[in-house]
């Protein structure tokens, strides 16, 4: 069984080398129903990387793929260390963390300090840059290797997370609206949710960026406790939140903070 994202990949390779693409490839080359080829077809039109043609799909005038994850890991650099170094501070001695797949994500695992803690993760990136520390454990939630994307997926990732209890969990987010946190994969919203029902507490961490950014499938704030980012959060977003209890931390302000304390000592 081939799961959507990895279908919608292989459709943008095809269509990347030959430029358009018919329901009937779709079909042949994935072995797949045309109501299955159809879904597909919609997935990838409003992601807005491919356009609608009689009969299938096709590169629209001015190309733009979904982003790898060494692209995405480029982007916003200095702003993803800020977000993860604060990040990092949340977690305590011998706690119990989920570490999500996200690239600023991996930034907090980069900057964590504490001490025999366990982390829990699907993607390779945090495997490697933990694996080289003795002093806390490392559980992977197995599945099938996406090697585009750097992470382990599949019905076993969530059969482990019921497992397990952790203190706390970090999570990213392709986009953040007024209703909700946004990913482009509805496989991606189902391991989301069930980090933040396996967790005490749910951190997300985005850089301001995902406050225009759009995207598909939605997990709601109800699961969220924390959100760090690196600018201003939208006045109608901050409202939200806020009536939702919320807590927002932004870098600039953590950082006016640290300043001051400096001054006053």
């Amino acid at each position: 069984m081939m799961y959507q994202e990895e279908r919608l990949l292989k459709i943008l390779d095809y269509i990347n080398e030959h430029h358009a693409m018919s329901v009937m490839d779709i079909c042949s080359l994935l072995e797949v129903s045309r109501d299955t080829a159809r879904r597909d077809i919609v997935k990838l039109v409003q992601e807005g990387v491919v356009v609608r043609t009689h009969g299938g799909v096709a590169l629209p005038q001015l190309k733009k793929e979904i982003a790898s994850y060494q692209e995405r890991l480029i982007d916003e650099t200095d702003s993803k260390s800020k977000i993860g170094k604060i990040a990092a501070k949340l977690v305590q001695d011998r706690e119990t963390v989920i570490l999500d797949v996200s690239t600023t994500v991996q930034s907090v695992a980069e900057q964590i300090s504490a001490k025999n803690i366990t982390a829990i993760t699907h993607s390779i990136d945090i495997v490697g840059i933990l694996s080289g520390r003795e002093d806390l454990q490392v559980y992977v939630l197995g599945g099938y290797l996406h090697t585009k994307n750097r992470l382990l997926y599949g019905p076993s990732v969530i059969d482990k997370l019921r497992e397990l209890r952790a203190d706390k969990a970090f999570i990213g987010a392709t986009s953040i609206q007024t209703d909700g946190l946004y990913f482009p994969y509805e496989d991606d919203v189902s391991v989301k949710k069930e980090m933040a029902r396996r967790s005490d507490q749910v951190i997300v961490v985005a850089d301001f960026t995902k406050f225009t950014s759009k995207s598909v499938y939605r997990l709601d704030f109800d699961f969220v406790d924390i959100l760090i980012t690196d600018q201003e959060v939208p006045n109608e977003i901050r409202e939200v939140l806020h009536n939702k209890n919320i807590t927002i931390i932004q870098c600039e302000e953590e950082d006016k903070y640290e300043e001051d304390n400096k001054d006053e000592s």
